[in-house]
């Protein structure tokens, strides 16, 4: 089984794939880890956004090194640096395609060891996996992301202040809708939850009300 959640930054996507994973039992995966695993490589290398050197360092991924990377450095990729350079990043078409085929060779690789798995990012439903199982798109209003975001950063010790955030998550909104290759938007026959009014264990809720397990 493969759930599929995209939306936009600071939505809750992360967190309701995470609690879904703990609910059921599921493999998560969060796709945007994997461009800012790129992102703060390329900062640390000062590799520009269309190097080609980028696709060297998409090609050495590998399933064990996001682990390792995503539990060593979680708050250096959690930073507001990497998350732009990862936006950046995220509009170049041949670096999409390099972790759009990591993330199905991901799946293969975990179909031997968990009955299913959910899988967050931006075009999770659209074009990663567009026959996944079950579908849902987080979005709220971008005043409330800000606000979640600040206090996110806050909490891992960054020194943030709120509007260059909420001016940085509009930035991001329109790179991610308007990109070429797999732009941000809701799927068909997604399920659209604002999260907006909605405390994590009622988005928890009524995404559960949709899936049925055997």
């Amino acid at each position: 089984m493969i759930i599929a959640i995209d939306g936009t930054a600071g939505s809750g996507k992360g967190t309701l794939a995470k609690n879904l994973s703990s609910k059921l039992n599921l493999k998560h995966l969060d796709t945007g880890i994997l461009f800012r695993i790129i992102a703060s490589q390329a900062i640390k290398f000062n590799i520009s956004n269309n190097d080609k050197r980028l696709i060297a360092l998409c090609r050495n991924l590998t399933v064990n090194k996001v682990i390792k990377t995503e539990n060593c450095e979680r708050k250096n990729l959690r930073s507001n640096i990497v998350g732009k350079k990862a936006s950046e990043i995220a509009l170049n078409t041949s670096v999409r395609n390099e972790l759009v085929s990591f993330q199905r060779k991901y799946i293969e690789f975990d179909k031997s060891l968990y009955n299913g798995i959910i899988v967050d990012g931006r075009d999770i439903g659209t074009v990663v996996f567009p026959d996944a199982d079950y579908k849902f798109y987080l979005d709220a209003n971008v005043k409330i992301r800000a606000k979640r975001r600040t206090q996110e950063l806050i909490h891992l010790n960054y020194k943030v202040i709120y509007h260059e955030v909420l001016n940085d998550l509009i930035l991001r909104d329109k790179q991610d809708t308007n990109r070429t290759v797999g732009p941000l938007l809701k799927a068909e026959d997604a399920i659209l939850i604002d999260s907006s009014a909605k405390s994590e264990d009622e988005v928890l809720k009524e995404a559960l009300k949709y899936i049925k397990i055997n």
